[in-house]
């Protein structure tokens, strides 16, 4: 790993860790960048912003969710590859619900930087079986309005929010 590969690993880490201690809101990049031993602008020279370090962060934990589940997806229909997902899915998003919720809120209004991730989802609920992209918008959105629910509701547990999505998902009309 280069010395500036080492430096943004360094940077994202410390970030979220700091993150994690004092909360997203009340961490500020000086606060990332002392914690880190680097100048104020070597943070920015790594990332544009503080929502760009959450991110990034979050997207490396992500990725291994999504690693983790596909290895153990034994499901044949979009539906049940849905409700896989979200056993794995929704536990992560729910502990760490303030990170969740702050960064949701920020990518629902630049959809075009979700949208690879999404079209790939897309493929990956429908690839093997007879559903179609259309269904697998619908089976999306229902995963994310759930979703959002459960960020919203701290009483809601991963099971409750899983147990909701199967019940939209079993009112759904879609092809095995």
């Amino acid at each position: 790993m280069s010395k500036k590969e080492q430096t943004k690993q360094l940077i994202l880490t410390t970030a979220w860790q700091l993150f994690k201690e004092n909360g997203y809101q009340n961490t500020s990049t000086r606060d990332i960048a002392m914690a880190s031993g680097v100048a104020n602008g070597t943070v920015f020279s790594h990332f544009k912003s503080k929502i760009d370090i959450l991110k990034a962060g979050f997207s490396d934990q992500l990725d291994e969710v999504l690693l983790n589940a596909s290895k153990k997806d034994k499901s044949h229909t979009a539906i049940e590859r849905m409700s896989h997902y979200a056993k794995a899915l929704y536990p992560f998003y729910l502990s760490q619900r303030e990170f969740s919720r702050e960064l949701l809120g920020t990518i629902m209004w630049q959809h075009s930087e979700l949208a690879p991730q999404l079209a790939r989802f897309k493929h990956q609920l429908i690839h093997d079986n007879s559903a179609n992209a259309h269904h697998a918008d619908v089976i999306i959105d229902l995963y994310f309005m759930t979703l959002l629910y459960g960020l919203n509701h701290p009483e809601i547990n991963e099971n409750e929010l899983v147990t909701q999505l199967e019940n939209k998902l079993s009112l759904l009309n879609v092809p095995n």
